[in-house]
């Protein structure tokens, strides 16, 4: 039997993006879709709709159909996969899960990995083999490039970032002129974003998100994304743009985001 490349998608449209891409190729997709989680527009592909928490039944649907490769995509709170009532197979790994719970998502990330790999013996492979024409590229993207200002702050985010980061907390900062406007935390970016955007800062012209890969995470899951929203978002608060970290990070709506840039002066730059 061909084996096919199993995916398991949580919200949003990449895990889509993702099993087109594979079928377009010429290989086989099978997908496990969570319930109250993942677009339905999955069902045009072959899937198996289950519940939070049976990790036991997706990895014995997966091999049941084949599938000796794994790519995670989509997005979610991670642990909530897996610590939502799980199934008697999916025990192990809630044990494994509970312990490392208070180290952050990428511990958790990397426990998850490990069963899938080792104890299922299932590979996992990273979102970005299949996605690259969204990948950030390194450079600018858009017509309007970042100013000096943006461009000596970007060491200042980047160590920022790496700090926030190494602690687990998040992937994100927002820098402007010289200073460092707000970090993510567990709440996420958009959470960051609203809370600038609600606070009304002056004086964030050049300003910019900086989204980062975690030092300390695997990146085959939870590559940085940024969608037209988050965009939007920026426009709204002020800054002038975004900086994510080349071939590390996915622009979802990428000529949407490029349009919108264009339009509204604002710079889309990898470095």
């Amino acid at each position: 039997m061909v084996s096919k490349i199993g995916i398991y998608a949580g919200k949003g449209t990449l895990p889509i993006k993702v099993a087109q891409t594979i079928t377009d190729s010429g290989k086989d997709v099978f997908i496990i879709a969570i319930k109250g989680l993942t677009n339905k527009d999955i069902e045009r592909f072959p899937h198996k709709w289950l519940r939070f928490g049976q990790i036991g039944a997706a990895m014995k649907m997966l091999r049941r159909n084949y599938c000796d490769e794994l790519v995670i995509i989509g997005g979610a709170h991670i642990p909530n996969f897996f610590l939502l009532f799980p199934d008697f197979s999916g025990l192990k790994l809630f044990f494994s899960l509970f312990k490392v719970r208070k180290n952050g998502d990428a511990s958790i990330i990397k426990t998850i990995i490990n069963y899938i790999e080792v104890i299922q013996g299932i590979k996992v492979t990273g979102a970005d083999v299949y996605l690259t024409d969204i990948l950030m590229p390194k450079g600018t993207i858009t017509n309007t490039l970042p100013r000096n200002n943006s461009l000596n702050d970007i060491r200042l985010a980047e160590e920022t970032c790496m700090k926030v980061g190494a602690k687990d907390d998040g992937q994100a900062c927002l820098v402007a002129n010289g200073k460092v406007i707000a970090v993510e935390d567990i709440n996420g970016t958009d959470f960051m974003l609203y809370e600038a955007l609600n606070h009304k800062i002056d004086n964030l012209d050049g300003g910019f998100l900086m989204k980062t890969l975690k030092p300390i995470q695997d990146p085959r899951v939870d590559l940085p994304t940024v969608g037209i929203n988050t965009l939007k978002l920026i426009n709204q608060i002020g800054l002038s743009g975004i900086v994510l970290q080349s071939n590390k990070a996915f622009i979802v709506d990428k000529k949407e985001m490029i349009d919108f840039a264009n339009a509204n002066n604002l710079f889309i730059h990898g470095v």
